[in-house]
Formats: structure tokens, sequence, C-alpha cells
């Protein structure tokens, strides 16, 4: 058996003491591709399909560990834009002079940081399947009352779902797929069929049993810091280049909740993709971290892709 790509290890120290973790995969002299996580964590073992984009292109793909996530220390009170000075020292570590970011979910928010504050170092940013500014999940028209009653409650009273989901946590270990099953509750059918591989629910799984090693603190957290505080900058002073990424049938976030997002940021090519839904990251891989490598630029502005405009 091959040896899991994705378990080069690394961590930096900030200035204020906390260790920031990430996992790293590809050639060390790759242009540096640094990818934010969804709300479960990052994964932590391969992917085949990941693993063959990162060989074709070459790049060197880092996955971060936000604050209380993995092996990166807690940082309570903090804000969207926060991360991005903590992305700032990283790449100063590691001597990334040039480099670009991608999120997906609750880590495109991040994304969108890194285009305001870092937008002088950074190529492009990839902001896929994102949560926007403000969004309350009682008032999300469209969004499935599965996702919508529980995001409430969490958001509504944190410690006592807290509590809840530490529980949950440890019937999850015992039966990992259960994670799968939960994700698919509600999603779109091509979600559910995205879900229903085999190589996809296992990644889903060790992710989550990743990111909730210190119980379900750090999922409680990233979700208030990115739903129920100010982000700390607004969009339309992100002035980076930005592709932004967001199924039609995403059930999860609603499209009609991204159009304002999309017209907000000033340098953002928006491409809204016909049938898919929240988590197609990984089935469109090749197309959404090409423009974030230097070799291969696109025009920048406003616009919508025709072929992809829903």
């Amino acid at each position: 058996m091959p040896t899991p790509l994705l378990t080069a290890r690394g961590e930096v120290v900030l200035s204020d003491d906390r260790r920031l973790a990430y996992s790293a995969a590809g050639p060390r002299d790759g242009f540096p591709v640094l990818y934010f996580h969804g709300a479960i964590g990052t994964p932590a073992h391969r992917s085949d399909g990941l693993e063959a984009e990162i060989a074709r292109s070459g790049i060197r793909y880092l996955m971060v560990d936000r604050p209380g996530f993995g092996g990166s220390d807690p940082r309570p009170g903090r804000t969207v834009a926060d991360f991005a000075s903590d992305v700032e020292q990283l790449a100063d570590a590691l001597r990334f002079d040039r480099f670009s970011v991608v999120g997906t979910s609750a880590g495109a928010p991040y994304a969108l940081a890194c285009a305001w504050r870092l937008r002088d170092r950074m190529h492009a940013a990839a902001a896929v399947s994102s949560i926007p500014p403000g969004l309350s999940a009682l008032a999300a028209r469209g969004m499935d009352l599965r996702y919508r009653l529980p995001l409430f409650a969490l958001g509504r009273w944190p410690r006592a779902i807290g509590r809840l989901a530490d529980a949950l946590i440890r019937l999850v270990r015992r039966r990992p797929g259960l994670v799968a099953r939960v994700m698919s509750a509600g999603a779109s059918t091509a979600d559910r069929n995205l879900l229903a591989d085999r190589e996809a629910a296992t990644t889903a799984a060790r992710s989550f049993l990743a990111a909730t090693a210190r119980g379900a603190a750090p999922m409680v957290e990233d979700y208030l810091v990115v739903c129920h505080r100010g982000w700390g900058f607004d969009p339309a002073d992100a002035l980076g280049r930005v592709h932004l990424w967001h199924g039609s049938d995403d059930r999860l976030i609603p499209l009609e909740h991204v159009r304002p997002l999309a017209a907000a940021l000033p340098n953002c090519l928006a491409s809204f993709t016909p049938n898919d839904g929240h988590f197609f990251f990984r089935a469109r891989i090749r197309d959404i971290l090409a423009p974030l490598l230097p070799a291969r630029d696109v025009v920048s502005g406003t616009e919508r892709s025709a072929d992809l405009a829903a």
C-alpha cells in the first residue's frame, strides 16, 4: 500500500505563542496553495482525486488548521479577520513570497479575509460554497429545515448544544458512518450521491473525528465566529482577486444568499454551477485550483460564466 499523502504535519509558533498547525503535500518548491477547511475540519488522510491533482499541477498544498482545530491552539474571541494575520505569519515562517488560498464552506470567509488583508502577497483566492456575512439560520430562505433548526439552536444556546454535541461525538467514534448520513440529511441529490462514495464518507468521518479530538468546542466557536460575530472587515474592501464558486442546488447555503456577496466583492469572478450542491469541491477541484496558479492567470473582474451561471 502507498504511504498516505496528507500526513506530513508541521506547525509554526505565532507572535502570541499560539501554535498554528498544518498538513502539507506536494513538492517543497511547488507554488503554495493554502486550503482552509469547512466546519468539520481538515482531512488528514489521502484522497485519490486530490493526490492526482497535486501531482499533476506540482503545487505545494497546505491544509491549515484553524484555532482550536487539530494541532492549532484556540484563540478565544477571535474574528474572521484575525485569521488572516495567522496566515501571514505562517507564510513568513515558510518563506512564501506569493501564494494562493482556497476556502470551502465555513472556511471560505477566511479566504476572503486574506483577499482583504494579504492582497499584495496573494495571487488569488477561491471561495467555495461560502457562508455569507450575517447569515441567519432562522431567516435563511431556501435552507432545508433539517439544517436550519440545528443551526438556529446552536446560535441561540451554544453551550447547551455543545454539551449535546460532545455526547454525540462519543457515539460517532463508535459509528463513524453516521457523519456522512447526517451531512446527507436535507442535502441535494448531487450531495447525497457524492457522500454515498466510500472515499468521501471515510474522509468526512476522519475529518470530523480529528476536528473533535478536543470535543465540540472548536466547531461551536467557529460557527459563532463566522455567523454571529462581525467578520472584522467589509467584503467590499477585499481588493484581492477572488474566484467564487457556488452550486445552484446548495440547500445548506442557498444561492440567493450568496449573490449579494459576489456582487460586493470588487474583484470577483463568480461561477454558479448548475446541479451542484454544497459539497462539490473535490468533484471540481481541477477547475477550482487552476486559476490559483500564476501560469494560468485569468482576466479579473466581476462576471458570470455563461455556461455555469444559474
